[in-house]
């Protein structure tokens, strides 16, 4: 059956996911509050874009919402009067406790809503063993069949929203600090291209972790300052800087030693520790095959 889709947002997974529709023979609409970033995904892809977001979600079988954790609050109420009883309407965004409140006002209207979030990248070919989160938003299991069935070829977990941003505050707000630390460090230096001759593997991998981050500041900022479990883990992480860095300046190599054996043996369970150095090797001839060095 042809549906038709609105994508509201036309960035990096939004992108994706009017890629993903357009190849399941569905009617794509695109739009987005760069008029200009929605023209020419359309024109690319050979899909309608819309001149505003009610006009993209006016009819549609299924509205997604590609955009920013603040503003879907905004948007929701914006696009309500205009979506189908029938409609499911569901988010990617990488905060949940942010926008659970807006999709349930749209449950209350009728709306089949649900709230997902794909954990892989704009990149990504297909949906074949992908993990993605659906984050309950309700009782709504009609929702959770439809998002289950239209998933299919994914890995699907299931989380409530607070589980889910407690654990993506670890996992993603966390290392997206740390690169943006070390990505206002390395701003500060003059001439990276000379740097960058005496750069090493890890360094290699470290910068071109930073300038990804670096790339994307909406969706950053949102995971990190939308994201409340991300307080503590911060807290924890100023509290572990402090302690390392005052070894360091008291140049206690035998303390520093014994902390770093420590941190081993407490990362040593995890199963990933055992193959870490040989995932280090390929990633780093992965990107020396890229960058051509």
């Amino acid at each position: 059956m042809v549906r038709k889709v609105a994508v509201i947002g036309a960035g990096g997974m939004g992108s994706w996911f009017v890629r993903f529709f357009k190849s399941r023979g569905d009617l794509v609409t695109v739009s987005d509050r760069d008029e200009r970033r929605a023209r020419l995904l359309a024109g690319k892809i050979r899909i309608r874009y819309a001149l505003s977001n009610v006009e993209a979600a006016r009819g549609s079988d299924i509205v997604v919402l590609a955009i920013p954790a603040n503003v879907i609050s905004d948007v929701v109420r914006e696009i309500l009067p205009a979506l189908g009883r029938n409609a499911l309407l569901f988010d990617i965004c990488a905060v949940k406790s942010a926008v659970i409140p807006a999709l349930r006002l749209a449950e209350k209207r009728g709306i089949q809503v649900a709230s997902i979030h794909p954990m892989f990248g704009p990149l990504a070919s297909d949906l074949r063993e992908k993990n993605i989160v659906v984050v309950s938003t309700g009782e709504n299991k009609r929702a959770l069949k439809m998002i289950k069935h239209m998933l299919k070829g994914a890995r699907v977990f299931l989380a409530d929203p607070q589980v889910h941003d407690r654990q993506t505050a670890v996992t993603l707000a966390l290392p997206h600090f740390l690169n943006m630390a070390f990505a206002m460090t390395m701003s500060r230096r003059r001439r990276l291209a000379e740097i960058r001759k005496f750069a090493g593997r890890t360094f290699n991998l470290q910068m071109l972790l930073a300038e990804t981050v670096a790339s994307e500041p909406e969706t950053t900022a949102d995971i990190q300052i939308m994201n409340k479990e991300f307080r503590v883990i911060l807290r924890d992480l100023q509290r572990d800087i402090k302690s390392l860095a005052g070894i360091v300046n008291r140049q206690d190599r035998a303390e520093l030693v014994s902390r770093y054996q420590q941190i081993r043996e407490r990362l040593s369970p995890d199963p990933q520790f055992g193959v870490a150095g040989e995932a280090f090797e390929k990633a780093c001839e992965a990107v020396s095959g890229v960058s051509g060095k």
